[in-house]
């Protein structure tokens, strides 16, 4: 099956001349299989996939994709020559079932199908699918994007639980509680979570899964999650999604958790014969020796009050061609110490001294421009090869800031802070709504520019991958969150270490991919690592 893609937010036929329309082979043999109207139509089957206008389109607003041959069946398409879903995870009652695949390749679009926010008709479904959506259930759902709560509508449990306070405003870790404290808290027989770890530390996510378990026991559940260690600790069995991303996606036979998740790091399903990529992911996690030669950056006790919350940094210097991490719960004070590196706030007491020339992206990425993407990307060489290319960059440049669905507004967020001029290059919490693949191209790409540059960088991350793998050091915080944080640096396994040992969580590693499981609490392996104090292990 030919799938031909147009994005109509790319395509300008004024401009380009109905290009398209007049290098098509087959309308050349006078067959409309290019129409122009307003934007363009291809007629999928006059088209021979030779991919001519797709090259030559000036706006990279066409896509022209040779689908696998035994695909499944369409459950729903966004409308003629836009982005088409195969297949549809089916809920089991009592088995916690987790989405996994890359951004843009309809996760949310088959939660929002179970959750009935997006309308299907199902004539032409396998028999299990449609007898499943003509049951009449009730479902409980939790979006990708965050709303506000009303906290009185939340189990008193939870609340509890989690210590969440009634307030004005609410952090994006606090906001992301409510949103699931909100939907467990309702009486139903499925219930739908859409990228519940973003935004929560890693002692939140395990209480997250937890919660999960314990709550919806006998239930239906279907979670997204980019977290590989979470999606483990949490997930029963796996669907895996794989096509072109924006083009068409395919939800996989259903397989359990180890297996799924590793044959999707390897690469290759065994069940549909399908390769996803060429190469295989391995999580080679060899810390990072530490860099202690030039110093570009010293802080002496820093002290900041905000509100009833206080926070104090030890003494401690960065310096250059370091990464320094930062991990700690939320709430801590991490972001407000990297805001006082950044100059957005001013410490109370201590001081910060060497010069730095800054570049910081935050925490909270708000879409404030109305233009394209290609409008505020730089247009030298070196970005478009450094940057662009290994994000797949290029593939938003036609497409509005404000259009943006949150990992990809968080890849050009971090995209235009690392292709700034700087010696100190901030990012705070750069994983969250980015999918593994780019989650690594990060690690690979910020490493490239700290070495080539001189520079240095400091980044507050919840994913321990990321922070194992990219980390010189790390700045870790303690203390009780809302109330008070202090923090120091340490070696990294050190610190690492002693922020699991804080919660009394123990992390192994897989021996196929390299990649974190958490332990369950009590079981051999977690009893055994705690007696050698080992609480992540490297090995």
């Amino acid at each position: 099956m030919r799938l031909a893609v147009i994005d109509e937010k790319k395509c300008y036929p004024e401009k380009c001349g109905n290009l398209c329309e007049k290098i098509c082979p087959r309308n050349k043999l006078k067959e409309k299989c290019i129409i122009i109207d307003k934007t363009a139509k291809i007629d999928e089957k006059l088209c021979v996939g030779c991919g001519i206008c797709a090259n030559r389109c000036p706006f990279s607003a066409i896509k022209i994709v040779n689908t696998p041959e035994k695909i499944g069946n369409l459950v729903y398409r966004y409308g003629e020559n836009k982005f088409a879903l195969y297949n549809l995870p089916v809920p089991k009652k009592g088995i916690v079932i987790c989405l996994v695949g890359r951004n843009g390749i309809g996760k949310s679009t088959a939660i929002k199908i179970l959750a009935k926010k997006i309308k299907i008709i199902p004539e032409n479904f396998p028999t299990i699918l449609k007898v499943y959506l003509k049951e009449e259930k009730t479902i409980s759902y939790k979006p990708q994007v965050l709303e506000h709560v009303d906290v009185e509508k939340i189990d008193k449990s939870i609340i509890k639980e989690f210590n969440i306070k009634k307030k004005d405003s609410y952090s994006g870790g606090e906001l992301q509680i409510l949103n699931i404290g909100l939907c467990l808290s309702k009486d139903a027989n499925l219930y739908l979570l859409d990228e519940p770890s973003s935004y929560l530390d890693v002692v939140s996510r395990l209480k997250v899964a937890n919660l999960i378990r314990n709550k919806l026991v006998g239930k239906e559940v279907i979670i997204v999650e980019h977290d590989l260690a979470i999606l483990d600790y949490l997930a029963d069995e796996v669907y895996l999604l794989y096509g072109s991303p924006g083009v068409y996606g395919v939800v996989s036979t259903l397989y359990p958790s180890l297996r799924g998740i590793n044959s999707y790091l390897t690469g290759y399903l065994p069940a549909e014969n399908v390769r996803l990529r060429r190469e295989r992911i391995r999580f080679n996690i060899s810390l990072q020796e530490e860099v202690k030669v030039d110093e570009l950056v010293s802080f002496s006790n820093l002290e900041k009050k905000l509100g009833e919350f206080r926070l104090k940094v030890k003494s401690g210097e960065i310096y250059k061609n370091e990464i320094l991490g930062v991990i700690g719960p939320n709430a801590i004070g991490k972001t407000t110490f990297i805001e006082t590196l950044a100059n957005k706030i001013k410490q109370d007491k201590g001081a910060i001294s060497g010069k730095q020339l800054i570049s910081y992206k935050p925490q909270y990425l708000y879409p404030d421009f109305s233009g394209l993407v290609e409008e505020i990307v730089p247009k030298t060489r070196d970005f478009k090869e450094q940057i662009a290319y290994p994000f797949h960059l290029e593939t938003l440049y036609k497409k509005r800031v404000e259009d943006l669905s949150g990992g990809e507004l968080q890849t050009l967020a971090i995209a235009l802070c690392l292709s700034k001029e700087a010696n100190l290059y901030l990012l705070d919490e750069p994983s969250a709504f980015l999918d593994i693949e780019n989650r690594l191209q990060l690690v690979k790409i910020l490493g490239r520019i700290i070495k080539n540059k001189q520079a240095s960088s400091v980044i507050v991350d919840h994913d321990l991958h990321l922070l194992s793998q990219i980390s010189n050091r790390v700045l870790l915080f303690r203390g009780k969150p809302t109330k008070f944080g202090e923090a120091e640096i340490l070696k990294t396994y050190e610190g690492l270490n002693d922020f699991l040992r804080n919660f009394n969580i123990t992390f192994r590693r897989d021996p196929e991919t390299g990649r974190f499981k958490a332990n369950k609490f009590g079981s051999r392996l977690d009893v055994e690592q705690k007696k050698r104090r080992e609480y992540i292990s490297l090995n």
